[in-house]
């Protein structure tokens, strides 16, 4: 009987405690954030256009159209101090990868080591953000170097092809950087010309993009002036069956990217990469995106290229 009682009022000190945690909140006391612009653009010397996107905030208690954000009646414009240039909108194309955004010809405004730019983004009821960013130099991405590893999931056992960068880090300045790479690699499927056709094997060339288990983006802290090597990126290819056994295609070409950014550019994707890493994990810790946007969100950084490219036979 004891034991009993002593179960019901466990019962009711753990219900109790369960509801003090929830809350119920009214809607007329969320405090109402106003909507706020959001501006990307990342700027470099190797390019060759110009780009920027921008769109608008999600209210809490917003009503108008939750799919829809992008802002088509802004107006923005690049400058060095000097020379400025406005970007057109050019609309999104369905089904295409293409995005809504404003473009420019980079002739219009060449992108220069050193030189300092600011954005400015305009709407018609008046509001306004700006952002600035200086280019910093490039750096000077020295070796490739490949390795390969056998991974097995499912009993079953893959190969995997990996690359690392090495480089000199410049002396006496605080560097940030972001590495990604591409490479070439063949992919075989089975074609029919027809229904009673013979079934041939059909080999098409592709590119795929490298990833960095570890992160693409990393500082000089504490390898002032060293010699930095890059986390592992895995290569691109395919797999394709044959008598019972999985064959990887082989990586061709490999063009190695070694952006040297400023530190806009860095705490940004440092922090949306950091954010992807925790997935639908609920218990990971919250990462804030920064900004350098003033007035509005977003991040306006600028980053310079070096790349090197390796021939695998």
């Amino acid at each position: 009987m004891e034991r009993n009682v002593l179960i019901y009022i466990l019962a009711i000190i753990l219900f109790t405690a369960c509801n003090s945690l929830r809350q119920e909140v009214e809607p007329k006391g969320l405090v109402q954030e106003p909507e706020k612009l959001v501006v990307a653009c990342f700027i470099s010397p190797q390019d060759t256009v110009l780009a920027a996107l921008v769109s608008r905030t999600l209210p809490v208690l917003g009503t108008g159209n939750q799919y829809n954000t992008d802002i088509t009646n802004a107006t923005v414009t690049l400058s060095d101090g000097q020379r400025s240039v406005i970007l057109k909108l050019k609309p999104s194309v369905p089904n295409s990868g293409i995005v809504t955004s404003y473009r420019a010809n980079v002739s219009e405004l060449p992108i220069v080591t050193g030189k300092t730019y600011k954005l400015t983004v305009r709407v018609p009821d008046g509001r306004e953000v700006t952002g600035t960013c200086t280019v910093p130099e490039s750096v000077v991405l020295n070796q490739i170097t490949v390795d390969s590893a056998t991974t097995t999931d499912f009993g079953l056992s893959r190969k995997e092809y990996y690359a690392r960068m090495r480089w000199r880090d410049p002396a006496g300045q605080t560097n940030f950087y972001r590495v990604t790479g591409n490479n070439e690699f063949t992919y075989t499927y089975k074609t029919q010309t027809s229904p009673n056709g013979p079934i041939r094997d059909t080999t098409m060339r592709m590119w795929g993009d490298w990833y960095f288990t570890t992160g693409s983006t990393l500082t000089d802290l504490g390898r002032d002036g060293q010699e930095i090597i890059s986390g592992r990126g895995r290569l691109a290819i395919s797999y394709s069956w044959a008598n019972g056994k999985q064959n990887p295609s082989f990586p061709r070409q490999l063009n190695a990217h070694l952006m040297n950014v400023d530190e806009n550019y860095y705490r940004y994707h440092d922090a949306v990469e950091r954010q992807n890493q925790a997935g639908d994990n609920p218990f990971a810790e919250p990462v804030p995106i920064p900004t350098n946007i003033q007035g509005g969100l977003g991040c306006f950084g600028a980053y310079n290229r070096s790349t090197l490219t390796m021939q695998l036979k």
